[in-house]
């Protein structure tokens, strides 16, 4: 099939960000200055991100498409229902955004152009500078095309319908029973303070419970169980007429402080979650890779199976948030949900999943295993192949 009706989500730029505090500061009768070696830095990437938009929106119109374009942060589900295909130009954090907005199967599949691309010689070479200025950027992992590249060739072959978009898991994510965007990459449960323990109990083994009235009454008969002496526990698991008692079973929760817990998907595994030491997975799995962040044993010496594992698709792995307070933070840091003690959360890849067009670089990237990398002779830069 091809795509007539195209969403455009156009990226706001840190320039763009960073001026606009300084017009509010102004209007307030303050002053707001930056360092002018990031601000001139940050200009000229600004100026290379809009003169690709520009151009992109320009050949979309010369090709006969009929598009609607919108700034990311002001893109709502209503935009995304009225579209054949979402065009997100940006990078990745851009191409995620738009992701949250397409919540079923049947929405518009995706598409990210990074608009500037970092190369791989700058990937390799900014990590160190003469100057204190990190101006790394976006290498468009999730993008299908890179506006400085095979741009036009790519959109020809989505809009004529001689590509289809890759089937990708979501995590789907419940808080206190109200259900979050669906997370491309992964989520991350923590406390809002990077320097506080993050406390919860993850329910192991058997079915994931309910939470039910009956549920919670049954919960509180345990715990009072708990704090009877064990002869007279004994007595009542003994007592043929308290079928209550035998009902709800041991406790089957698993106590966990750590600096909190990632869940990621397989597009998201080769992320934080891989930097973090988990295992890239392939592109077309759908388990789930959970890490619990630095945790804290009694001993301070856990078995290396400790705190990471999988999902497999339908399973839900389920929590108590036990701390005062925490956040659920959806592909990064822009989609939060507050979390407080007591709230149930429930992670899994259940979600609808998202209909991505990606390039041959992530897929051929995507490995279950990645141990080693390396760019072969006469390749071209795109081309970096698994070993």
């Amino acid at each position: 099939m091809g795509y007539r009706r195209v969403l455009v989500l156009i990226k706001q730029t840190a320039f763009e960000a960073y001026t606009a505090q300084q017009r509010i500061a102004a209007a307030a009768g303050h002053t707001l200055s930056y360092e002018a070696v990031r601000m001139n830095r940050l200009r000229e990437r600004h100026d290379t991100h809009m003169m690709q938009v520009d151009r992109i929106t320009e050949w979309l119109t010369a090709r006969g498409v009929d598009t609607t374009s919108v700034m990311r942060d002001d893109a709502t589900q209503d935009h995304v229902r009225e579209a054949d295909l979402v065009l997100a130009l940006g990078g990745d954090g851009t191409t995620l955004i738009a992701s949250h907005l397409i919540r079923d199967r049947a929405g518009p599949p995706l598409l990210g152009v990074n608009t500037d691309r970092a190369s791989i010689n700058d990937l390799a070479t900014l990590y160190r500078s003469s100057e204190p200025v990190d101006m790394r950027r976006s290498t468009g992992h999730l993008c299908a095309t890179t506006a400085s590249g095979d741009m036009t060739k790519v959109l020809d072959e989505v809009l004529d319908g001689d590509v289809a978009p890759t089937e990708l898991a979501r995590i789907r994510c419940v808080v206190a029973g109200e259900e979050l965007a669906p997370a491309l990459n992964d989520v991350l449960i923590a406390h809002p303070s990077p320097g506080a323990v993050s406390r919860y109990s993850v329910h192991v083994g058997g079915a994931v419970p309910k939470y039910t009235d009956e549920y919670a009454a049954a919960e509180k008969r345990l715990n009072a169980q708990l704090a009877m002496p064990k002869s007279d526990l004994e007595k009542l698991q003994n007592d043929p007429t308290r079928t209550d008692v035998k009902k709800l079973g041991p406790p089957l929760w698993f106590h966990v402080r750590s600096s909190g817990l990632r869940a990621c998907t397989a597009s998201g595994s080769t992320a934080a979650m891989r930097s973090a030491g988990g295992e890239p997975m392939h592109y077309l799995s759908r388990r789930m890779q959970f890490m619990d962040r630095e945790p804290i044993y009694h001993d301070h010496a856990p078995p290396p199976s400790d705190g990471h594992g999988f999902y497999e698709d339908g399973k839900e792995m389920c929590l108590r948030w036990n701390s005062r307070v925490g956040t659920v933070y959806l592909d990064g840091a822009h989609v939060t949900h507050a979390v407080k003690m007591g709230d149930r959360v429930t992670l899994s890849t259940n979600a609808p999943p998202l209909r991505l067009f990606t390039s041959a670089w992530f897929r051929r990237n995507h490995a279950d295993r990645w141990p080693t990398l390396r760019k072969p002779v006469s390749a071209g830069e795109d081309d970096w192949i698994i070993e």
